[in-house]
């Protein structure tokens, strides 16, 4: 006698689990090492750089590629072919250097505007810079965070610095961050890590089963007939009541 068969609900229930942590976990995945390239971009991303000679008035107006708007700010660095002892450009050579940086968008709105001095009451003709990198650049202007987008940046010169006359000049801009950008990176990963270990323990139980019969459950017709000789007996017994009870006398 062939077996009967019936869908194995919980076999279905956990394959569907499976493929779901399966999706969920690849995904997030993904995700998570897009946007830590997209970080990494970051970290090492120049909106802007030019080749630039402050040692003489002027104007120059350069594209500014802002990709990102989530550091805690910018800032706008000068490198120059002149180190001192310690592979720093020296602060001596800014004396005297006054400026303004101003950022337009496409439609010629003023974004940002800063100026290439220090404002916080420090005598004309001191060094503007306060804070350098590690690889010996000078900090020219700090920016705030703004929107991403393509954007024009524009450095006027008023009052040159002398002493840079002669050497090779470069400005550029480096988004400064803090680490809270990888934050996303971290969620993803998590998430991933979750569902893949769902996934993993759910398939683990689920899989053989459904490799070996599928979505169906055996049956067999032993089982078939102990349900059928329960349901007999339990019909049986029912007569069997009945017909004990006395019968009952009609009273009018």
């Amino acid at each position: 006698m062939t077996g009967m068969r019936k869908l194995a609900l919980g076999r279905i229930v956990g394959l569907l689990l499976t493929v779901l942590s399966l999706g969920i976990a690849v995904l997030s995945g993904y995700e998570s090492w897009r946007f830590n390239q997209t970080v990494h971009g970051w970290d090492i991303a120049r909106p802007m750089e030019t080749a630039i000679d402050l040692s003489r008035t002027g104007a120059v107006t350069v594209p500014f590629d802002q990709t990102c708007s989530v550091s805690h700010g910018e800032a706008v660095y000068l490198d120059c072919d002149l180190r001192d002892d310690t592979g720093q450009v020296p602060e001596e050579l800014l004396k005297g250097l006054s400026g303004k940086l101003v950022i337009t968008n496409a439609a010629g709105e003023e974004i940002v505007r800063r100026s290439l001095m220090n404002d916080g009451g420090v005598p004309p003709g001191e060094p503007i810079v306060y804070r350098g990198r590690p690889g010996g650049e000078i900090m020219l202007v700090n920016l705030p965070t703004f929107a991403a987008g393509k954007y024009s940046a524009t450095i006027t010169v008023d009052q040159p610095a002398p002493a840079l006359a002669g050497y090779q000049q470069t400005v550029y801009a480096r988004y400064q961050l803090c680490g809270l950008e990888q934050m996303p990176v971290a969620i993803l990963g998590f998430i991933a890590f979750c569902a893949g270990f769902v996934a993993l323990v759910s398939g683990s139980t689920t899989l053989p089963g459904w490799w070996r019969h599928g979505i169906w459950k055996p049956f067999s017709p032993d089982e078939t007939e102990a349900e059928d000789s329960t349901t007999l007996k339990e019909d049986s017994s029912e007569t069997d009541s009945s017909d004990s009870e006395p019968p009952r006398e009609l009273f009018f």
